[in-house]
């Protein structure tokens, strides 16, 4: 008999003794491990999507007594930006963003409200995407993923080498964009779309792959744009850049019920969508007051140039219908009508 076993028995032995039940002892290597999720992300470990996301996780050990962690993976460092979906839908991941740059066919019928010029502000695509909630958790769904939380990258822009003013500072300029949809844009526009992951990004600017950069303005600082890029051209290409936070639905399902309720508690508890959104829009306006002092120059191309713009990338919706199918048909129509068109 091993020390560790008579140490037990004798404990066992007592208790009975004592006419209580004999206690669970286990060694202390023998103690379950916490279920760990894996999460990546693009964003730099300074943005606020991965703030939020490390408080989230922060909660979540606290409400699980450590017998549950998420471990945040930003930078692309454990996944690049175009195998994070695949990722979760196949369940080498557990949780991860569903960003609309990065949407397959497996998903595009999720992004009405990010076709080219369908939103304006962030308060707007918001509004909007509370509205489709049902119709994105539906969808997700049909793919395996559970919905957790509807967040937002800022309105996009363009970083570049040089001023765009006009929808003539277009013409064969080579941009990087980030899937076919915002490829269609580009190209509408006048310019030649060259897709980029975003951790590239920088690289791309420095060498001068690309003249410019489709992003939000608020990536300027944390991931250094400011460095390789002096003019950022307001064009508002989109309202915002959709991002859904989804589970794998048979993580979810192997999940103990009250590891759930801690799952779900924790997003309440931090305020973790409201928060996404919030810092989305106060970001914004930091990073429009903080550009001027990185040394960029801002641009504000006339409001009737946006609109012309506005009009030649609409042609890329029907390029996107014909894609999409029924759904992508049904969720059109219900993002229209969340706009009030």
């Amino acid at each position: 008999m091993t020390r560790w076993t008579w140490i037990t028995t004798a404990l066992a032995a007592l208790a009975l003794a004592a006419g209580g039940a004999a206690p669970l002892i286990l060694p202390v290597g023998a103690q379950p491990k916490p279920v760990v999720w894996n999460l990546p992300h693009v964003a730099a470990p300074t943005y606020y999507h991965t703030l939020n996301l490390n408080a989230l996780a922060a909660k979540l050990k606290e409400k699980s007594q450590g017998r549950m962690e998420i471990r945040v993976h930003p930078a692309s460092s454990l996944y690049p930006s175009h195998e994070i979906i695949p990722a979760v839908i196949e369940g080498r991941v557990e949780i991860a963003p569903v960003v609309s740059g990065y949407l397959t066919d497996v998903l595009l019928e999720i992004g009405p409200l990010d076709l080219p010029f369908m939103t304006s502000n962030l308060e707007e695509h918001r509004k909007a995407a509370a509205e489709l909630r049902p119709f994105f958790t539906e969808m997700l769904a049909k793919k395996g993923l559970r919905l957790m939380a509807i967040e937002a990258w800022p309105s996009q822009h363009v970083f570049a080498h040089a001023p765009m003013r006009t929808l003539a500072d277009w013409k064969g300029k080579k941009i990087r964009v980030y899937g076919a949809d915002s490829a269609n844009s580009a190209r509408f526009l006048g310019a030649a779309p060259v897709n980029i992951a975003f951790g590239e990004v920088y690289s791309a600017l420095e060498k001068k792959v690309v003249d410019g950069a489709i992003t939000s303005a608020t990536n300027a600082e944390p991931m250094k744009f400011f460095e390789v890029a002096k003019f950022i051209n307001y064009w508002y290409l989109a309202g915002a850049g959709s991002e859904w936070l989804v589970v794998n639905q048979k993580a979810w399902d192997a999940l103990p019920k009250d590891l759930q309720q801690a799952v779900s508690d924790s997003f309440k508890e931090t305020r973790y969508e409201d928060k996404e959104w919030e810092d989305a829009k106060a970001w914004e306006e930091k990073a429009r007051k903080r550009l001027p002092e990185l040394g960029m120059t801002i641009v504000d191309p006339a409001r009737e140039e946006i609109e012309k713009a506005r009009k030649l990338a609409r042609a890329g919706w029907d390029i996107w219908l014909s894609r999409t199918g029924a759904d992508g048909k049904r969720g059109f129509e219900l993002a229209l009508k969340a706009l009030g068109r």
